[in-house]
């Protein structure tokens, strides 16, 4: 088990800590409705400690082979993402950020049940040198509609990044002006010291921490989805409605992508929207049934406090994906009604 190395702050600030992905880490803080309104409405920051975080170095066309999008014609100090890993079917070995600091060295960002997955992949599939930077920095998101109220507005383009720069007063490794929650902001990299002193200046300046649970809240709101729940080795891009691919360039898993694309598929990834009042929560594998005939499968779901309702995805099967119209969720053997959506939900 591990541990944020921004536990000692985070306690101090009430955090309740819970555990993820094999990581021990903020759950909420006050109600995590509370703070995903603070995303919605004002800013919010997280502590992203937990994804791993890595430095690869090599060759740009083995690193351009193993990566679903096409990455050697972006500019330097650009990320590009997100993207992912494929296997040689098509799934998932992860879904990752990328970022382009020179034509032989990039920086990755995976999710923390797949750090060192990714690490063996890549150095299974190639002679590209991996340095594991994951617990030599913390890792903050800085999010918000208005967060620029709170804090300087950088001058750095969506997906833009810089190394070793200042963030309110402090040396950093990197800043970035990207996020996961829909809403504009920051990503902070930097050793636990410094950024324990960024996390104090942003409290003192009334951005409010946000924990765990409030990220699986604003991601549903845009459809992201969650390695593990709704995505895995067994999934592809196509069947997930996850554009994480370019078709102009080879790389592993791009024969299933070409043919899944030409073919179609079976199964296919919707959103889900319960009634307003109906607060009964679906579960992962809950039934999806259209006219008592079971059509797919629930991967995860949440109440959003911004829509005041239950919201969730899942897959079903691909000739049944009607949106706008109603299916049923069997939780607890009891049949609830939910209108199949498009992503995202706001």
């Amino acid at each position: 088990m591990f541990s944020t190395p921004l536990l000692d702050i985070e306690s101090k600030l009430n955090a309740d800590i819970g555990e993820f992905a094999g990581w021990q880490m903020p759950m909420k803080y006050s109600s995590y409705q509370e703070e995903h309104m603070a995303v919605r409405t004002s800013a919010a920051f997280f502590d992203l400690s937990h994804m791993g975080r890595l430095r690869v170095k090599g060759n740009i066309d083995q690193f351009n082979y193993l990566i679903a999008k096409d990455i050697r014609n972006t500019p330097v100090n650009n990320m590009v993402g997100p993207t992912a890993f494929l296997n040689d079917k098509g799934g998932f070995v992860d879904d990752v950020m990328s970022y382009k600091v020179s034509d032989n060295e990039f920086l990755i960002v995976t999710n923390a049940i797949n750090r060192e997955k990714v690490i063996h992949w890549i150095e299974s599939n190639s002679s590209l040198e991996v340095e594991d930077l994951t617990f030599k920095y913390a890792m903050i998101a800085i999010q918000g509609r208005n967060v620029w109220n709170f804090i300087e507005k950088i001058e750095l383009k969506p997906l833009e990044f810089r190394l070793n720069t200042k963030f309110l007063g402090e040396e950093v490794f990197l800043l970035s002006r990207s996020g996961w929650t829909g809403e504009d902001g920051v990503e902070v990299w930097g050793v636990p010291e410094t950024i324990s002193k960024i996390i104090q200046r942003l409290v003192s300046v009334g951005v409010r921490p946000a924990g765990l649970i409030c990220r699986d809240s604003i991601r549903q709101e845009m459809g992201f989805v969650l390695y593990g729940e709704d995505i895995d080795e067994n999934t592809t891009p196509v069947e997930a409605r996850y554009w994480v691919f370019s078709l102009d360039k080879q790389y592993v898993g791009r024969e299933k992508i070409i043919e899944q694309l030409k073919n179609g598929v079976e199964k296919i990834r919707v959103g889900l929207k319960l009634k307003k009042g109906e607060r009964s929560i679906p579960r992962k594998d809950n039934k999806i049934k259209l006219l008592d005939s079971e059509i797919g499968y629930v991967t995860s779901s949440i109440f959003s406090p911004y829509l005041n309702r239950v919201i969730g995805m899942g897959y079903i099967n691909s000739k049944h994906a009607i949106f706008g119209y109603s299916v049923n969720i069997e939780i607890r053997n009891k049949q609830v009604e939910a209108k199949l959506q498009d992503f995202p939900f706001i």
